[in-house]
């Protein structure tokens, strides 16, 4: 994916910080690094609390990227953190969230992290299965507490992500059958040491289109409006997921917040869910949203050479440190930064792989850069969500990826 001088001005990135915060980092390089931007992340968060209605309440998932830095630079902007380990939950009250600003979700939550959380008396667990709620329900009467938690819904509906991560709607091993879940407040009520205070809804990751997004939030809180009445619910919180999308390619356009929160106002001022929503909150998990836009990967290449007339790069990184590109066969746009600082105008085609000793070890078969030369830096751009977290950092003994962060104006 080329990307033209003007274009990488233009990313968020380089836009916000500028290419020469990032020349330190070119000239000191000593091994392959993700390079992180605070004020992207400032600028992003800004933006949605700007278009979105205030009621909706933002939550940091942390697994986009759980760097300390960045995860602190996130609490002081005033979201709270939703967390999926025992590992991100410690994490998190370690930069200074507080317990009632912390939720855990995840399909197969041990019993340990069940108990550090109700000792915790952590916001809320959403709990995905029937045998999850009978564990709280025993760890929390051992503990002497009572816990708040939501009901995680696996819905027939669903935003249609492009490529399989979250899986959508039909079998599932996230939450619980929408056709299951009155068996499951009624099994909660029953229990001295849970409080059910409503419901939550992921379905869908990596979605760009803001019509979907609201269609498929009404849709939630529908499902959350037709549990109270039929169950008499009291809800008190809806988290609505997350899967708000950034744009990977040349191709794709950002997000449209501001029709979105439009869509949304209008929802919420002109509908049977006005009365029902006072005094409920909502809550949307940003994660990608908030840091893949942050984030880039920064490696040196070792050789060039052709293969059968193909042009072949070999960078010092690979993908046990960004897998993404393989894993779910989305490449990143990747630019030779070398190249444009010294002006160098002549464009090829590359394919672009890191020294592991696998052929599935390649960033891009068909990367369009200015020329490339032994020495030169790569940018992979769109790196800060799913990067370092999803690295594989002990494959082949290799180097581990390092972290910076550009300085903050």
């Amino acid at each position: 994916m080329y990307l033209t001088l003007r274009e990488l001005l233009t990313h968020p990135f380089f836009a916000t910080s500028g290419i020469e915060k990032v020349k330190p980092f070119l000239q000191n390089y000593k091994s392959p690094l993700y390079l992180y931007s605070r004020e992207v992340i400032t600028k992003q968060y800004n933006s949605f609390k700007e278009q979105i209605p205030n009621q909706f309440k933002i939550f940091y998932a942390q697994k986009s990227n759980p760097n300390e830095v960045l995860l602190q630079h996130i609490l002081h902007l005033g979201a709270g953190c939703d967390t999926a380990s025992l590992g991100e939950m410690n994490a998190a009250l370690k930069v200074g969230f507080k317990s009632e600003e912390i939720m855990l979700t995840g399909p197969g939550k041990s019993e340990d992290e069940l108990a550090f959380a109700i000792e915790k008396g952590i916001l809320s667990i959403n709990v995905e299965s029937f045998q999850e709620l009978e564990m709280i329900e025993q760890i929390s009467a051992r503990l002497q507490k009572r816990q708040n938690i939501l009901v995680r819904i696996n819905p027939p509906f669903d935003a249609c992500e492009k490529t399989r991560i979250i899986g959508g709607s039909g079998v599932s091993k996230f939450g619980i059958d929408l056709e299951q879940v009155s068996d499951f407040i009624k099994r909660a009520r029953r229990l001295k040491h849970v409080c059910l205070n409503g419901i939550h809804i992921f379905n869908s990751s990596q979605i760009l289109e803001g019509e979907k997004i609201l269609q498929n939030t009404i849709e939630v809180i529908k499902t959350a409006m037709r549990f109270q009445k039929i169950h008499h619910l009291q809800v008190k919180r809806i988290d609505l997921g997350g899967g708000l999308g950034i744009p990977y390619s040349t191709e794709e356009s950002p997000l449209n917040l501001q029709a979105l929160g439009s869509g949304l106002r209008n929802y919420l001022e002109g509908s049977e869910a006005k009365q029902f929503l006072r005094g409920v909150d909502l809550v949307f998990e940003l994660g990608r949203f908030l840091s893949g836009l942050s984030g880039i990967y920064l490696t040196k290449v070792l050789y060039t050479k052709t293969s059968r007339g193909t042009n072949i790069v070999i960078t010092d990184g690979g993908i046990n440190h960004l897998l993404r590109p393989v894993l779910i066969e989305h490449k990143h746009p990747m630019v030779n930064l070398t190249a444009i600082l010294e002006g160098r105008t002549e464009v090829d085609r590359y394919l672009v792989a890191g020294p592991l000793c696998t052929s599935l070890d390649e960033f891009d078969d068909e990367a369009k850069l200015l020329k490339v030369l032994p020495g030169d830096i790569l940018a992979i751009v769109n790196a800060g969500a799913y990067g370092f977290t999803e690295s594989m950092p002990y494959f082949l003994s290799q180097t581990k990826v390092r972290e910076e962060f550009l300085p903050l104006d």
